[in-house]
């Protein structure tokens, strides 16, 4: 069975050239690769650098989708670099020409493996009394919304639920007051080796779905060994150098960060209640005072994020004036097109959708919200110059307590980087490659 490789290291540690190096090495006639990135430009740098293989990004054309393209150069055994919004379509058919051809799964950062959908009061009871579903419990306890088969031609205002059901892709969380998408966990098992390059994993959703499904995985590290990048248990790693990293961070400490307080200050619903309207003029104006006035920053060294919220409408009611072109999403990751912008300005207290959150204890599996809270805020600060050794120094403004007492520990301490205690970190990775 696959054991999933996980390359947890700090960004810049070298974990995108081992996979490059990795994939320029091994045979072609015998290795097929999958490299599932968030963005397209990194397709594009992986189609680049990795000159020993041909890798193919699958492009939609007339009357033939994406996936219909991925499709193809499956089946044919190419070599595919795509993203995690098309992989995260992938069906029974993907998963077919996965397992018949070999491939290996090289993961860039973790992927959005479960989503809520919306369902409405009376939706389940109606599907249950129309005879369109039945829900079907697994050997690990979990529930699963099942499409009737002789309903499979019905149309109906469920034809969303049917997709999904369909697909395997829908389970039941909240006591039947919530549907789940759940990324089928069979697609894991299918691949020859799985590798997922990340960082602080323990806190992320994909380890939980991990947990939830039984899928197994061990932990890794990556070091550079006579110029050469390579895996090495978890065990073995390099340790963070944090008083290196302390001496380029300059977080603000001032009456600017009066405005959070409070735990909950600064969460999505805390930005979404029209209650606190006047403290997010005020929120905007700090931001606009650390940037211009302590900072004496401009767009091409300014970062800043909030939560969008409906049509942007929180975003733009904080947009500190001058500052709309340095926004990024808070969700910003594996890019470095910003290593080049060093006054950044977090404003938001991260927090899990409460429905996923349950949906995971809901079946037992215990969550770390603090680390998932601290692992968000770290993939964005890290796409500004702190990735890049011969960058300019940070300067960053978290007026959320909670935030900024958590990035303050993760710089003091090895904390959130010490793994749970049957957390596998003693053994090297599976391919025998390696």
């Amino acid at each position: 069975m696959t054991i999933v490789n996980v390359v947890d290291a700090p960004c810049g540690y070298g974990k995108t050239s081992w996979a490059i190096e990795y994939m320029n090495t091994h045979d072609t006639g015998y290795h097929r690769f999958i490299y599932v990135t968030p963005f397209l430009e990194e397709v594009a740098r992986v189609q680049k650098c990795v000159s020993y293989r041909t890798f193919h990004e699958p492009l939609s054309s007339k009357g033939e989708t994406k996936l219909d393209d991925l499709h193809r150069l499956l089946g044919a055994g190419k070599d595919i670099a795509t993203t995690h919004a098309l992989f995260r379509l992938a069906n029974a058919e993907t998963r077919e020409l996965i397992r018949s051809n070999h491939y290996t799964l090289i993961l860039d950062e973790v992927m959005n493996v479960i989503e809520q959908v919306p369902l409405k009061k009376d939706d389940l009871e109606s599907m249950v009394a129309l005879g369109l579903i039945e829900y079907e419990l697994n050997n690990r306890g979990l529930t699963y919304i099942k499409w009737k088969q002789d309903q499979l031609e019905h149309e109906s205002q469920f034809d969303i639920f049917k997709k999904y059901a369909i697909g395997n892709n829908l389970m039941l969380c909240a006591e039947k007051t919530a549907l789940m998408w759940n990324l089928p966990c069979d697609i894991f098992k299918l691949f020859k080796d799985v590798f997922i390059l990340t960082y602080l994993f323990k806190g992320q959703f994909q380890r939980y779905y991990y947990d939830l499904h039984g899928i197994e995985y061990r932990y890794l590290s990556v070091a550079k060994v006579d110029q050469k990048y390579v895996l090495v248990p978890y065990n073995e790693r390099d340790v963070h150098d944090k008083e290196e990293l302390r001496s380029r961070i300059t977080i603000y400490e001032g009456k600017l960060n009066d405005i959070g307080d409070d735990r909950n200050t600064l969460s999505k619903s805390w930005l979404e209640n029209s209650r606190n309207k006047d403290l997010i003029t005020t929120l905007k104006r700090n931001a606009f005072s650390f940037l211009t006035n302590h900072c004496k920053a401009n767009n091409s060294t300014a970062l800043w994020t909030t939560v969008k919220g409906n049509n942007e409408r929180i975003q733009k009611r904080l947009t500190p004036k001058g500052y709309k072109k340095a926004f990024i999403p808070m969700t910003e990751r594996a890019t470095n097109i910003h290593k080049n912008k060093y006054h950044l300005a977090y404003l938001v207290n991260r927090f899990m959708n409460p429905i996923e959150k349950g949906f995971f204890q809901l079946y037992d599996v215990k969550v770390d919200e603090d680390t998932w809270a601290l692992s968000e805020l770290i993939q964005w600060v890290w796409r500004s110059s702190i990735r890049d050794t011969d960058g300019k120094p940070i300067v960053i403004y978290i007026p959320s307590k909670r935030m900024r007492d958590l990035f303050k520990e993760y710089l003091n301490s090895d904390k959130f980087e010490t793994l749970p205690v049957e957390a596998v970190t003693n053994e090297p990775p599976s391919d025998w490659n390696l």
